[in-house]
């Protein structure tokens, strides 16, 4: 088997490029979509991006290989090693699966999944199932791209707006949001993506960060936003402001604690 890999000439020493450099190639992946292609037996295959019905489809085979809870105990690519060596049939069912082009036809087109097992099976050496079934386990950096972005912290900042509006009781109340349908499926329409580039032809990784990158509204009043912290976005008050001060004491009779009236350093 060959890979397809291309060296970059960033002008960098060898073993100088930063965690960052990283990242940022691997978003460049993830918004182009880019598949690693090998050879074998004179054949070209690529494994392309994880799509959701790829992913919901190897769940129960990752499940029987015992993936994913074996990652920090020992070495990734030796277990890879020794289920190419005793699950090769399994193994090699992934690895068609995960070089299924993304449309909905290919991934309906068993007869073709299973030419591409039988090939892999019979040709492919157990190094190189091991290798790439490690390439397919290792492929998904979401989170990691998600705290490159600084989409996890805006992700915080909205829960602690959200927090205001909560103790307020905005007079709303939400329901559902319990499962792929609603946290997942249903936003992406909202937003005009159709059934088949949500299941078949989007990445999940690609989806996923255009979900949690959306822009979203959050309307308070100006109430609520007095108790928005400053560095969110909040409104900050002066004391020394008379149209402030009897909003403040108020404020803090709410919270419980008492206070003599207006002092010299308010209003006065």
């Amino acid at each position: 088997m060959k890979r397809d890999e291309k060296k970059q000439r960033t002008g960098k020493p060898s073993g100088s490029v930063t965690r960052e450099d990283r990242l940022s190639h691997l978003l460049r992946d993830v918004v182009l979509e880019r598949a690693v292609g090998f050879s074998l037996c004179g054949r070209e295959y690529r494994l392309y991006p994880v799509t959701l019905a790829k992913l919901l489809a190897a769940s129960p085979h990752a499940q029987r290989l015992g993936l994913g809870g074996w990652s920090g105990q020992t070495n990734p690519y030796v277990e890879c090693l020794r289920l190419a060596e005793r699950e090769r049939e399994l193994c090699c069912h992934v690895l068609a699966l995960h070089c299924t082009p993304n449309t909905r036809a290919a991934f309906h087109d068993e007869e073709s999944l299973n030419a591409r097992r039988g090939m892999f099976e019979k040709e492919m050496c157990t190094a190189d199932v091991a290798s790439l079934l490690l390439h397919t386990l290792t492929a998904d950096n979401t989170q990691q791209l998600l705290e490159y972005l600084g989409l996890d912290k805006e992700r915080e900042r909205m829960q602690k707006v959200m927090e205001v509006k909560k103790r307020k009781h905005d007079g709303s109340l939400s329901f559902g949001g319990l499962s792929l349908f609603g946290t997942f499926i249903g936003p992406l329409k909202e937003m005009g993506y159709t059934d088949d580039e949500i299941l078949y032809e989007r990445g999940y990784s690609y989806l996923r960060l255009m979900l949690a990158d959306r822009v979203t509204s959050v309307y308070l009043t100006d109430e609520e936003l007095q108790e928005v912290p400053t560095d969110l976005g909040g409104t900050l008050l002066s004391g020394d402001d008379p149209e402030n001060a009897e909003g403040l004491q108020a404020l803090l009779a709410e919270r419980g604690i008492r206070t003599l009236g207006r002092s010299r350093g308010i209003g006065n």
